[in-house]
This record gives structure tokens, C-alpha cells and sequence, in this order.
């Protein structure tokens, strides 16, 4: 006559497989948590990228600007000179 079992070795494989699933669902849990971070941490290299180009583009705006109105001045410095010479030149005659 065959023995019957009692149902242990029915449960114990029922056990491993409930911690076998539980186990992958940790690692599951742990890797969509390294890639959020991952994505986080992207997207905040981005964000520091962009604000030190817009940084740089206003610093260059800025030295245009200032390159400019130093050309101007000279310019108009030049033309003062041009007119003083020509009034000079006009009252020693």
C-alpha cells in the first residue's frame, strides 16, 4: 500500500515559491529605483547644463553689448576730434 503524504513537502514547495517571488519582487522594486534615480539624476545634469549655457550666452550678450557701446564712444570721441581740428583749423585762418 502507498503512504500518503502529509502535505509537508506540498507546502514547503509552496513556501519556496511565495519567497522565490517575493525575492524577485524586491529586485524588481530595487531596479525601478536605481533607474529613477538614474533618469533624476539625468535630468538634473540637463537642467545645470542648460543653466550654465544660458549663463555663458548671457555673459556674451553682455560683453557684445559693452564691445558696442565701447566702439560708439570711440567713434563718437573720433568725430569730436575731427571737429575740434576743423574748428581749430577754421579760426587760425
Amino acid at each position: 500500500m502507498a503512504r500518503r503524504s502529509s502535505g509537508l513537502k506540498t507546502a514547503f514547495k509552496v513556501i519556496k515559491a511565495i519567497d522565490r517571488a517575493a525575492k524577485q519582487s524586491d529586485r524588481d522594486r530595487q531596479r525601478r529605483e536605481r533607474e529613477r534615480d538614474r533618469a533624476e539624476k539625468a535630468a538634473a545634469r540637463q537642467e545645470l547644463q542648460r543653466d550654465r549655457q544660458n549663463a555663458r550666452a548671457e555673459a556674451q550678450a553682455l560683453k557684445d553689448e559693452f564691445q558696442t557701446a565701447q566702439e560708439i564712444y570711440e567713434d563718437r570721441v573720433v568725430e569730436r576730434r575731427i571737429v575740434k581740428e576743423e574748428v581749430i583749423n577754421q579760426y587760425m585762418r
